[in-house]
């Protein structure tokens, strides 16, 4: 079987991440990356694709129409460019890679989902979820009944950024930039990976126990501290159409950055998983640890690309499909939260310095794993600078915006 051939579309910002990702699989024989399309390089990526021999193209377009002998096309650029390029892909024969989130707005992942099933390509999406293995150990336990019935799901991420984070592009922390919708905030970027690892473990569960779990409502409170348009701290809640709860909360205005995690809550147990695929299981407050580390992300998702397309695997571990929840979830957020607020100087540190910490939110760690262990909004444990939101119903939600303000920020 011949390698797979694969094309990339934007080498800068995290796409440098791709780049060298691709190279290294190159080396290692698992594909072989034929091109690369990037308005302007970096010197250090044109010295990579000089010394590689790789072509290079201004125009993602003239890549597509010339290489056409390319299986699938990673698409690696800013959130508003996502969806047009991945149609342009698509239509142009190619699988695609896309990188998170796979778009600002829900009719845009709409759009792309439309063509992928017209043309008949896959589309996956870039998204870090539990490994394949800590997947099916959490499976099997729910299967088996050793935490009891699930009752609920809860993701937290306790986040520290600098100012420089907020200036890394000319749309970071925004909600527009040049005319686009974006939505740059703590849950649409950052921590956008856990909030879909959530969704994707109530979906595995449901699914264990023979059900359907699909989210039919969100309420949301989003907030910034640091000086952006978008968001820096949000607590939501999903309900699910099998009576499951999921809670998240994030910031990115934490002391330090702790390790992201998920806990599943049963009648008589609990999982836990975190970023590094380590899960812990509870049944009557005794509990086991399990390694399920299976390397690399990026790695992983162009394998399972690859191994879909040639067959040996069953499927796509991250299917748009299944990032559209994800979407749907997160521009219901901004729709339930009607605004970003901001968080009073009063409560807040701010620092100015580049390479420090941007703004910190006195208390924020302690009211966050409060809120978490209690399975609250912030606005329900009391906090001073809290505002209540309104619940916003999706099941028949296709189009952003509805209620959310966008120059209310």
């Amino acid at each position: 079987m011949s390698v797979r051939r694969a094309l990339l579309i934007g080498a800068g910002g995290f796409g440098r991440v791709h780049l060298n990702e691709l190279v290294r699989l190159t080396d290692a024989g698992a594909l072989e990356l034929a091109a690369v399309s990037d308005v302007r390089l970096t010197e250090s990526a044109a010295a990579i694709v000089a010394e590689r021999g790789i072509r290079h193209y201004a125009d993602y377009r003239d890549m597509l129409s010339a290489e056409a002998g390319a299986d699938f096309v990673v698409v690696s650029t800013p959130i508003p460019l996502h969806a047009q390029m991945s149609i342009d892909a698509l239509e142009a024969g190619y699988h695609v890679l896309l990188e998170k989130p796979p778009g600002a707005l829900l009719q845009d992942v709409d759009r792309i989902a439309e063509t992928a099933a017209r043309t008949g390509k896959l589309c996956a999406v870039n998204f870090f979820a539990p490994s394949r293995k800590a997947q099916a150990l959490i499976a099997h336990a729910i299967a088996s009944g050793e935490i009891g019935r699930v009752r609920r799901f809860k993701a937290i991420a306790l986040l520290q950024r600098t100012s420089a984070y907020f200036g890394r592009t000319p749309w970071a922390g925004k909600l527009t930039s040049a005319g686009n919708v974006v939505l740059d905030g703590a849950f649409h970027n950052p921590a956008a990976h856990l909030l879909y690892s959530m969704l994707k473990l109530a979906e595995t569960a449901a699914g264990e126990v023979g059900r359907d779990s699909q989210p039919v409502s969100v309420t949301a409170e989003m907030y910034h501290a640091n000086p952006i348009e978008s968001d820096d701290t949000t607590a939501m809640r999903i309900e699910m159409s099998d009576g499951t709860t999921l809670s998240y909360y994030v910031t990115l205005c934490a002391k330090k950055t702790e390790t992201q995690r998920i806990r599943i809550e049963g009648t008589e147990g609990a999982i836990e998983w975190d970023y590094d695929d380590q899960v812990k299981i509870w049944r009557y407050g005794l509990g086991k640890s399990y390694d399920c580390a299976e390397g690399g992300i990026v790695e992983r998702r162009y394998r399972n690309l690859i191994g879909t397309l040639d067959g040996r695997d069953d499927g796509l571990d991250v299917s748009l499909d299944s990032a559209r929840r994800f979407t749907l979830v997160a521009n219901g957020a901004f729709e339930s939260a009607g605004e970003i607020r901001g968080i009073p100087a009063s409560f807040v540190r701010l620092s100015d310095a580049a390479d420090q910490p941007g703004a910190y939110i006195e208390g924020i760690e302690a009211a966050m794993k409060n809120a978490f262990a209690a399975g609250k909004l912030l606005s329900e444990t009391g906090l001073p600078w809290t505002v209540q939101p309104e619940p916003f119903d999706l099941r028949e939600y296709r189009r952003f915006p509805q209620r959310f303000r966008m120059n209310g920020a």
